[in-house]
């Protein structure tokens, strides 16, 4: 008998099966998960590491930062807000110096062409092909501003002359990283050896892909879509969606900063050279506060060079001090800057890397600084801690397994949303008592001692406390699943329609 037909010979009739109209713990569970993962994931953009890694050594610098983001968004969100607003700076720094620079190179070749008059056209379009070729490079956008702040440029460090251990050398690349501070500061001195590759060449090494930006456009307009149509069914939200919601719209704000921010690179690109040699001197030597000899002979400047008595790199320092023409000011002001980062002498522990990884982040959100820049920062991070926190209160009369859970539920989110504010708040009034000790010299003991007490008392209850809530808010999050109401398992009319995964 023909398959096609059923017993009666007829053919079978046109059938479409409607979705379930419930939904498990499980597929909640899995939908939450999904989407804090994707989202997680692709948002996160490490900064390029020091020393070269292998598979699983890079895999699990990208599971530190993914544990970070999910038990620290705010944090995460403030190292990339700080990150996106030093890079709007670079690239504004930069464009004023190669304005200036412009401008003298215009004025040099039109003297140029002045005096070669009589030389020809020949000479002419040699010097116009050479003004093209030294100030025709690509013009820097955030995409280069982010690669040099996370760790894009590099001096090469001699193998035999720094401190590696020979077990772990293994042929590797030693290479010292440019920080923030460094890159500025050779944009001013010596610009030219900084090299500014095509933005292509360094998207090309970037494992972003328009494949991830809409996994984690779609996946997460597909989740808000669905907490929406279940509040407009006046269907109730589980604390783990409300928790995922949170996580969503933080790293939603993460993602958008880094957007310029090229993911995942790990190579560098390398500054060589003679004068690349020199300024690394220069630069480790300030970074390390060895700055007493360079204060006693940049002043001579053949003294590096004929007094076989100085070390090399301080000789290579001090020629390079002598043509930046670098005073002892500015040398005491360069000591307390962040310039490079030494090679480390050996490979770092898992632990040691998320430490200093977790210290960077702490630190980004310290609100250190002056000026609009840390008043932006501050505002910023205050408002996203409460935005952060708010959505929280949609789970404040939901259903919990105890009347106590509910109550530290209710304490956890408030937590949560003053935590940026007391923080912020602190930061302010310890900077007005400092304020405030520099007028009245006969209260300043006082008033210092009550800044330090106040600071203190401030680090050792907010952060803390404000762990313990997040921590809180997510262990309850999934013990409630196991206590939902028959409402919670109803899936909404319409949005399961829309393409997702789960």
């Amino acid at each position: 008998m023909n398959n096609s037909l059923t017993s009666t010979g007829t053919n079978p009739p046109f059938v479409w099966v409607s979705s379930s109209t419930t939904r498990g713990t499980f597929q909640i569970f899995s939908l939450c998960a999904s989407t804090t993962v994707i989202c997680i994931w692709s948002a996160v953009h490490r900064d390029i590491p020091p020393r070269r890694l292998t598979g699983s050594r890079s895999y699990a610098l990208q599971a530190t930062w993914v544990f970070y983001a999910l038990f620290l968004p705010e944090f995460v969100f403030v190292y990339a807000l700080k990150q996106f607003l030093d890079a709007r700076r670079l690239v504004d720094r930069f464009n004023k110096h190669s304005d200036a620079k412009c401008k003298t190179r215009w004025f040099l070749f039109w003297r140029k062409c002045e005096n070669k008059k009589d030389s020809g056209l020949e000479d002419k379009e040699s010097l116009i092909n050479h003004k093209s070729k030294t100030n025709g490079s690509t013009p820097p956008t955030l995409v280069h501003a982010f690669y040099a702040l996370m760790g894009g440029y590099v001096f090469d460090v001699d193998v035999s002359t720094s401190d590696t251990q020979p077990e772990s050398r293994n042929n590797e690349r030693i290479r010292a990283t440019i920080e923030l501070a460094g890159i500025q500061f050779l944009m001013k001195h010596d610009p030219d050896i900084i090299p500014i590759p095509p933005v292509t060449s360094i998207t090309d090494r970037s494992k972003s892909n328009g494949l991830n930006k809409a996994l984690l456009i779609a996946q997460l307009t597909w989740f808000c879509t669905s907490c929406i149509s279940r509040l407009i069914s006046r269907l109730p939200l589980t604390l783990l969606e409300v928790v995922t919601a949170a996580h969503g719209l933080c790293t939603l704000a993460t993602y958008a900063a880094w957007w310029h921010k090229p993911l995942n690179v790990e190579e560098p690109t390398v500054v060589m050279g003679e004068r690349a040699r020199e300024a690394c001197a220069f630069l480790t030597m300030v970074h390390n506060e060895k700055i007493k000899p360079l204060k006693e002979e940049a002043r001579s400047a053949s003294t590096a060079d004929r007094d076989t008595n100085f070390q090399a790199n301080l000789a290579l320092a001090l020629r390079a001090a002598n043509r930046y023409a670098i005073s002892d000011e500015e040398l005491e002001n360069l000591s307390r800057e962040f310039l490079v980062v030494s090679p480390p002498t050996e490979t770092e522990s898992t632990i040691k890397t998320a430490l200093n990884l977790l210290d960077q982040l702490l630190s980004a959100s310290s609100l250190s600084g002056s000026g609009r820049f840390s008043s932006t920062v501050s505002a910023v991070w205050t408002s996203l801690t409460s935005v952060y926190g708010l959505v929280h209160l949609f789970g404040w009369n939901a259903q919990f397994p105890t009347m106590v859970e509910r109550i530290l539920w209710r304490i956890a989110t408030v937590a949560i949303c003053s935590c940026g504010a007391c923080f912020s708040v602190s930061a302010l009034y310890a900077a007005f008592l400092d304020d405030a000790a520099k007028l009245h010299n006969t209260l300043k003991p006082f008033l210092v001692f009550v800044k330090y007490f106040f600071c203190i008392s401030a680090v050792i209850i907010i952060p803390p406390f404000y762990l313990l809530s997040t921590l809180y808010i997510l262990v309850e999050s999934i013990r409630q699943l196991f206590y939902l109401p028959p409402e919670a398992f109803v899936v909404a009319s319409w949005s399961n329609y829309f393409p997702h995964f789960s």
